[in-house]
C-alpha cells in the first residue's frame, strides 16, 4: 500500500491522485467538500493555513486531512485558544463516489454531492447540497441545514437550528432546545423526531396519506392547520390514514418533552 504525506505550512493546491474516501479534521476555518464527476483525482486547495502545518497523507485509496484530536483534546486546544494555530480554510473536489468525513470544532462544513457523508461539529455551521446515501450529521450549537439529500438521514442537535430536505427515506432526528424541519419532496419517509422543547415540522407531497404518532408531556400536534386531540391528561396522540390512490403511507412519530410537533402537506 502506498503512502504519501505533506506538512503544508502555506496557501498550495495538492493534486492527491484517485481515492476512495476522505475525511477531514480542523479546529477552526472552513471545510469545503465537492463531489466532482469528471475529476479522475481528488484535489486539495489550502487557501489559508495557521501557525501549524496542516497534515495531509494520502494512504492506499483514503486521504486524511488536518489535525488529528479527540475530543477532550480538542476541548482543551480551544480552551487554552490554540485554535488559531491550528485554522485553516481548504476546499477539497473528490471524484464521484467518494465517501467523506468531515470533523471540526468550531470550523464551518459544506459538502456538495457525496454519497455516505459524515459530518460532525461542535459550534461550526453545516450545509450540505446534492449528497445521497445514507447521511450522518451532528452538531452541539452550529445550524445545520440539509438540502436536496436523496436517501436516509440520521441528524443530532442541541441547540442549534436543523433543517433537512429532499427525496428522503428513512429520516432520525433529534434536539434539545433546537427546532427541526423536515421537508420530502418526491418520496414517502419515515420520520422519527425526539426533542425535549424544540419544536417539529414535518412536510409531505400533497395527497400523501399519513400515520402520526406523537407522544409527550405537554404540546400540540397539529396535521395541515388542525389541532389533533390528545387522547389524555399528557400528550397523546394517534392519528392513521389509509394508503389511497395508490400512494404509500408517510410515518411520523414524535417523542418530545414540551414542543409542537407541526405536519403538513403541499
Amino acid at each position: 500500500m502506498s503512502t504519501e504525506s505533506w506538512a503544508v505550512a502555506a496557501p498550495q493546491t495538492i493534486d492527491v491522485g484517485p481515492v476512495t474516501a476522505a475525511s477531514v479534521r480542523l479546529q477552526a476555518g472552513r471545510v469545503e467538500v465537492v463531489a466532482d464527476a469528471d475529476g479522475p483525482s481528488a484535489v486539495l486547495e489550502i487557501l489559508e493555513v495557521g501557525d501549524k502545518p496542516l497534515q495531509v497523507v494520502r494512504e492506499g485509496g483514503r486521504l486524511r486531512v488536518g489535525y488529528e484530536r479527540s475530543v477532550v483534546e480538542a476541548f482543551v486546544a480551544r480552551v487554552r485558544s490554540l485554535g488559531d494555530s491550528e485554522r485553516a480554510v481548504v476546499r477539497l473536489r473528490v471524484p464521484a463516489g467518494v465517501t467523506v468525513d468531515v470533523g471540526t470544532t468550531q470550523a464551518d462544513i459544506d459538502v456538495t454531492g457525496t454519497p455516505g457523508t459524515v459530518v460532525k461539529t461542535v459550534t461550526g455551521a453545516v450545509r450540505t447540497v446534492g449528497t445521497s446515501g445514507s447521511l450522518y450529521l451532528k452538531t452541539i450549537s452550529g445550524d445545520a441545514g440539509v438540502e436536496a439529500h436523496a436517501g436516509d438521514v440520521s441528524a443530532q442537535t442541541v441547540s442549534g437550528a436543523l433543517s433537512v430536505g429532499g427525496a428522503l427515506g428513512r429520516v432520525n432526528v433529534a434536539s434539545v432546545s433546537a427546532a427541526i424541519a423536515v421537508a420530502a419532496t418526491g418520496s414517502v419517509p419515515l420520520v422519527s423526531a425526539k426533542t425535549v422543547s424544540g419544536d417539529v415540522a414535518v412536510r409531505l407531497d400533497g395527497g400523501t396519506p399519513v400515520s402520526l404518532k406523537v407522544r409527550g408531556a405537554t404540546g400540540q400536534a397539529v396535521l395541515d392547520g388542525a389541532v389533533l386531540e390528545s387522547q389524555g391528561h399528557t400528550l397523546s396522540v394517534d392519528h392513521a390514514e389509509p394508503p389511497t390512490d395508490g400512494r404509500p403511507v408517510a410515518y411520523v412519530t414524535a417523542t418530545v418533552t414540551s414542543a409542537r410537533v407541526v405536519v403538513s402537506r403541499g
